[in-house]
């Protein structure tokens, strides 16, 4: 039997993997060529792609293709962006001419927004992978005193989107209950976890006993200012920032955390901070960041929605807020015992997840083999 050819598109590119959306596109590359699925890389360039990050692409997936970007108007809604307003109408053509050419048994779209060109994958079976709500997803913003930000629309826009896929894959189990409320497609759970580095062997000595790394989205802007508010009275919890965020010319922090501005291998950050902080408040989809340090071997604290769609038992996964979560930090300070607690915690969590998300990349593999059969 052939091996199944999968066709990926999406708007971001797949290296490097330095924020969770490219993570999760290439894990998932990762973990079907190894089930034996012929992918190929689709890669409509909104953020643009430098010479070394095509050259990494094509390297990786068993075919590489580049769109350039396509210029996003106004709104087409009063407040809020139509389901295909980032969508150039010619993209469905696009995908038409190589489906027509290479022939895909399946094509995959990153993105709801992006739906519209699984118009043209011909008799392709048809998959959206979400990423994350966008229908509502300004209200939610709002409601945690942000300004919405990326694209958003309406349920009803979002629904128009998920029926044009036969499947649709949410990242969580909540967000994959209300996919099915909102269209009449299939559903299926598939979430993100990168390789578990821990079961490499011991790990080096840390640097700082906590740590926090994020981008600089809103979402992440707000959890860092709450920390540092709640942290802002405690010199004696050392801690360490890193990523993107520090891009930000306009952070000014209290609690005078060590910086790290420059990772160029998130690995670097896991090996010099020992707990690694996720004080996230509301948001949608999956925590990459929690997932990311759970594979590195990290104990982690969090608060719960940090925690969303990972079935988190020890309370050091489900504080309530960033005071909460300091509280915690002080009782990992003091106590051996916690320590050890939470690091077993936290590794037993990532062995769960881990074992689950392997069986969902089963069952996807084994639903593209038999398209090809």
């Amino acid at each position: 039997m052939r091996a199944p050819r999968l066709l990926i598109l999406s708007p971001i590119a797949s290296h490097p993997a330095d924020q969770g959306n490219a993570a999760r596109i290439q894990a998932l590359g990762t973990a079907l060529m190894a089930r034996g699925i012929r992918c190929e890389f689709l890669h409509f360039a909104t953020e643009g792609s430098t010479p070394g990050q095509r050259a990494a692409m094509a390297g990786f997936w068993h075919g590489f293709h580049e769109l350039p970007p396509a210029v996003i108007g106004e709104p087409s809604l009063p407040g809020g962006w139509g389901i295909d307003d980032w969508c150039p109408p010619d993209l469905a053509e696009r995908l038409a001419a190589l489906q027509r050419v290479r022939r895909y048994d399946a094509v995959l779209v990153n993105y709801v927004w992006l739906s519209a060109a699984l118009e043209g994958a011909g008799g392709a079976f048809r998959i959206l992978d979400t990423h994350d709500l966008f229908g509502g997803r300004d209200a939610v913003a709002r409601a945690q005193g942000l300004d919405p930000s990326w694209f958003f629309t309406t349920i009803a826009e979002e629904r128009r989107g998920l029926d044009r896929a036969d499947l649709v894959l949410a990242i969580q189990g909540e967000e994959a209950e209300e996919l099915r409320r909102r269209g009449g497609a299939e559903v299926a759970v598939l979430g993100h976890m990168p390789p578990l580095r821990f079961l490499a062997g011991p790990q080096p000595e840390p640097l700082v006993p906590f740590g926090y790394l994020g981008s600089a989205n809103p979402w992440n802007l707000a959890a860092l200012r709450a920390l540092d508010t709640a942290l802002a009275g405690a010199p004696e919890l050392p801690w360490l920032l890193a990523g993107r965020v520090l891009r930000r010319q306009d952070i000014r922090l209290a609690s005078r955390p060590r910086l790290m501005p420059h990772v160029a291998e998130v690995a670097a950050f896991y090996a010099a901070v020992d707990c690694v902080l996720n004080p996230m408040a509301g948001g949608t989809g999956l925590k990459v960041k929690t997932v990311e340090a759970l594979a590195f071997g990290n104990p982690v604290l969090g608060t719960a929605d940090a925690f969303a769609g990972l079935n988190a038992e020890h309370p050091g996964h489900r504080c309530a807020d960033a005071a909460a979560l300091v509280t915690l930090m002080r009782e990992y300070r003091a106590s051996e015992a916690f320590r050890r607690e939470l690091r077993l915690a936290s590794r037993r969590l990532a062995l769960r997840y881990a074992a689950e998300l392997a069986e969902a990349q089963d069952a996807l593999a084994a639903r593209l083999r038999a398209l090809a059969a």
